[in-house]
């Protein structure tokens, strides 16, 4: 595969993203458990239901990035071993060392099928996704040759992929992210092309997708909408406000070059608290005795301060396995 030129997602505004992204991530979980403890009316209602969605426009950053940085990767490294092998340090060895501890700390395995669920992500929505487009990318661009020919055929698999899981009728969030996913292996293939046409009309397209997403958020926080539209046009627009966001967050991305050490720090660490972070919390707010919004805030805090701790330990571990092969 060819070599490729400069990025125009560079890694430290990515990083920035991821911890926007992260963020966006546990506050929707977090607006979700909130009517575990207390009920919310009106406009703090409002608020808790815009808070709960964006955890799928969180997913829409990190899929984009993710595939960008498959399709860049691979061209940088021109090997396979290398390149899978980064793929297991980086994602594999972390949710397997992590989750695994979860699972024994808590339930355990009690069959082959709990066994199962965990080595293919199913408890972890996410993972399980992202596991599934690694195989796909892996195998189509072992057999496909030309950036057009591989673009087309993961945008194919994509499709079948997103079709299958809402056959299987699994919730929408499985799959309603899918395509950024999709549009990062592109941009990563036709970066110098998006890139010209980002300088070119960038703040144009930010003005027309930003006025998008501004429909898109409004219209999914009308009340009573979802009795009056059914479920594939809810879907529709779901799948529509993603594709706005993801696009919107490219942009943003090219033309925004911010590195706040602080979310990039996050950043950095975002798989490990979107791993830990359900788990803590649950454990958090059952052990602690004190008000609803302290034992959230905790529960975050904690959250970070393991997830830290165990970037460093698998950092660790990763380094002292590479030592050992050479």
């Amino acid at each position: 595969m060819e070599e490729r030129g400069s990025q125009i997602m560079e890694k430290g505004v990515t990083d920035w993203f991821r911890g926007i992204a992260v963020i966006m991530v546990v506050l929707s979980h977090y607006a979700q458990w909130w009517t575990w403890f207390a009920a919310t009316e009106g406009k703090w209602e409002v608020l808790r239901l815009g808070v709960s969605k964006l955890g799928a426009y969180g997913v829409d950053i990190f899929f984009l990035f993710s595939g960008y940085a498959m399709v860049h990767s691979m061209g940088q490294e021109r090997m396979y071993p290398n390149f899978i092998w980064k793929r297991v340090r980086n994602v594999f060895f972390p949710y397997f060392l992590v989750v695994g501890s979860i699972e024994l700390v808590s339930d355990g395995f009690h069959s082959w099928q709990d066994f199962w669920d965990f080595i293919s992500g199913k408890d972890y929505w996410y993972m399980h996704v992202l596991f599934l487009f690694y195989i796909g990318f892996i195998v189509i661009y072992t057999i496909m040759g030309g950036k057009g020919s591989r673009c087309v055929v993961f945008c194919i698999f994509t499709y079948c992929m997103s079709y299958g899981m809402y056959r299987e009728g699994m919730a929408d969030f499985w799959f309603v992210s899918n395509a950024a996913f999709a549009i990062g292996v592109a941009v990563g293939e036709y970066e110098e092309e998006v890139g010209k046409l980002i300088k070119k009309a960038g703040g144009l397209l930010m003005a027309v997708l930003g006025a998008g997403m501004a429909l898109a958020v409004r219209s999914g926080l009308e009340p009573g909408i979802a009795a009056e539209k059914g479920a594939e046009e809810l879907l529709r627009m779901e799948i529509g406000a993603s594709l706005i966001w993801t696009l919107l967050v490219l942009v943003l991305t090219v033309k925004c070059r911010r590195k706040g050490k602080v979310l990039s720090y996050l950043g950095k660490r975002s798989l490990y608290i979107y791993l830990t972070h359900t788990f803590i919390f649950m454990w958090m707010v059952n052990v602690l005795e004190c008000g609803i919004a302290l034992r959230f805030l905790v529960s975050a805090t904690v959250t970070v301060i393991v997830s830290i701790w165990c970037n460093l330990l698998i950092k660790g571990i990763g380094s002292k396995i590479k030592s050992v092969v050479r």
